[in-house]
């Protein structure tokens, strides 16, 4: 696996901070909003920046242009740190245009690709769309940030076709689960189902492994995806980055730390919450109370 640089930038002067790790797991703000994600950059808490079209909207774009300025702003603000670009468009050509024009955005603009989903777009549509553009843009040597990840074998073939990230989608895999599962069945079965192992009616359900879909709380399901991926690219060496998204809780930053990830990316109210808990407050109070003694 590649040294990745985990240095500080300097600032005003100061010496960069220096991390004992070679291979740190690091921190990414997912928003577009500068007045969110600016302090926690500037403090060192942040080593980069997803957004995505809703995100765009939230800080204020209302056209295509106010996005690409948006979008300009972020890798200016975050330079050299990576900030992951989202695509709009959905055909092989216009991607790869798009892709070229987010990408002159800045030297840090990673391109969002979506792993697969484009004959939901479009009946007509090849499947192997994301992958295609994704080898694409390796050849060009523009980074790509593989997004809709939902099982290995989008990972691994992301990661062949020469994406830099793969973006497991934790809570969205979840949700699935409890909006789909049939309820008499055990939990996940929407993801993974065998009836019948010969598979003579075609009914098999087969999105996941039962490790990912039925390997224990439907809750974690995610988490368990990222220790299949990070054991597949463990095995062969693969270098490709696992940056978990769909983030909805503090917890989830430590457990996808624990199952692998190299990044995790998280939402401004989620980042809000990281330096707290129910026993630093008491401690804190006790501190505060205490330390009246030495006033005056």
């Amino acid at each position: 696996m590649p040294v990745v640089n985990v240095d500080r930038e300097p600032a005003e002067g100061r010496p960069a901070v220096h991390h004992p790790a070679p291979r740190a797991p690091r921190l990414f703000g997912d928003s577009a909003t500068i007045a969110d994600v600016e302090p926690l950059l500037r403090a060192g808490l942040i080593d980069g920046l997803t957004t995505n079209p809703t995100l765009l909207k939230k800080a204020g774009a209302r056209s295509w242009t106010d996005a690409k300025k948006v979008m300009k702003d972020l890798c200016s603000l975050f330079n050299p740190h990576p900030v992951s670009l989202e695509l709009t468009a959905y055909d092989e050509e216009g991607m790869l245009k798009q892709a070229l024009e987010l990408a002159a955005l800045g030297e840090n603009a990673i391109i969002k690709v979506a792993a697969g989903g484009y004959r939901a777009a479009d009946s007509r549509a090849d499947p192997w769309t994301g992958m295609k553009v994704i080898r694409r843009l390796w050849e060009r040597g523009i980074k790509v940030n593989t997004t809709l990840v939902f099982n290995t074998n989008q990972a691994l073939l992301a990661a062949n076709a020469g994406a830099t990230y793969v973006s497991p989608f934790l809570g969205r895999l979840a949700d699935y689960g409890y909006k789909n599962d049939r309820h008499e069945r055990p939990a996940g079965n929407s993801l993974y189902w065998v009836e019948n192992p010969k598979q003579a009616r075609g009914d098999q359900i087969m999105h996941n492994t039962p490790y990912v879909a039925s390997g224990g709380a439907l809750k974690d399901a995610g988490v368990r995806l990222i220790v299949e991926i990070a054991t597949v690219f463990a095995n062969y060496r693969i270098t490709t980055e696992i940056l978990a998204a769909s983030i909805r809780n503090p917890v989830q930053l430590t457990e996808c730390f624990v199952a692998g990830a190299d990044i995790v990316t998280v939402p401004a109210n989620v980042l809000g919450q990281l330096a707290d808990h129910p026993l630093s407050d008491e401690g804190m109070q006790t501190f505060v109370a205490d330390a009246k003694a030495f006033e005056g």
